[in-house]
């Protein structure tokens, strides 16, 4: 590049050297013109500064146009996709499950009778219901633990910004930090997406024994009586059984 401009600078010098002129009537002596010199000179400098102004312009223009500030993102697919599977490691009911409603009928029947098939009994609820809180406070642990990388992230964010030389490096570490704010939603989308999973399971949990209890209550209240039982509405005893 510096080639290039003492190049033009040499070319502009030869175009614009200035003129010796003779003296008529064929004399040898060379005349010197102040004032044309003196032009001459001045339209140079000129010319010269047109010159520098148009290799500062390109060298702002390279600046400029010099990428190298993306490539710090990276994509935290698996991470997500772990965090949704260690409610499933943990034995619980996860929103990554993929017969998620079906799963959820069986441990949650409301007002079928356990004895229905395919039916999990209460105890069965229960533990799902434990295990799957389990999972989702494993679920926030491993992404606590991943804050350390998040950190590296963010410092060679922040070094890449202090030592941008043009706007096109800017404008592609701004990129890289809208993508970084964009994984942190999703984060944080996963962390709503357990609590609510967990929230879920408890209340499911809860309507569910409120109505087994209830269908057991009324079970008993339904049964005939034993014979020989007082019947208290009615005043009566019970019929006895035949002797023999």
């Amino acid at each position: 590049m510096q080639r290039r401009y003492i190049y033009l600078a040499a070319v502009v010098l030869c175009m614009t050297l200035p003129v010796r002129a003779r003296a008529q009537f064929g004399g040898s002596q060379i005349v010197f013109d102040p004032n044309m010199f003196a032009r001459q000179l001045q339209q140079l400098q000129q010319e010269t500064a047109t010159v520098t102004n148009l290799a500062q312009q390109l060298q702002y223009a390279i600046k400029n146009t010099t990428g190298g500030g993306a490539g710090v993102w990276q994509s935290n697919q698996n991470l997500l996709t772990n965090l949704g599977d260690l409610i499933n490691q943990q034995e619980g009911l996860s929103y990554t499950f993929q017969g998620l409603t079906q799963q959820f009928q069986q441990l949650y029947p409301g007002y079928n009778a356990t004895s229905t098939a395919g039916v999990q009994s209460p105890q069965v609820s229960v533990d799902t219901t434990l295990d799957t809180l389990n999972g989702a406070l494993a679920s926030a642990q491993a992404q606590a633990q991943n804050f350390q990388a998040e950190q590296a992230t963010l410092q060679n964010l922040e070094l890449k910004n202090q030592t941008a030389i043009g706007n096109l490096q800017a404008v592609q570490v701004s990129n890289e930090i809208a993508l970084a704010q964009v994984q942190q939603i999703q984060l944080l989308r996963q962390l709503v997406m357990a609590e609510m999973n967990s929230q879920n399971l408890v209340a499911a949990n809860q309507v569910n024994g409120q109505v087994q209890s209830n269908l057991a209550a009324q079970a008993i209240l339904s049964a005939p009586s034993p014979p020989g039982t007082p019947d208290w509405l009615s005043g009566s005893v019970g019929s006895t059984p035949p002797q023999p």
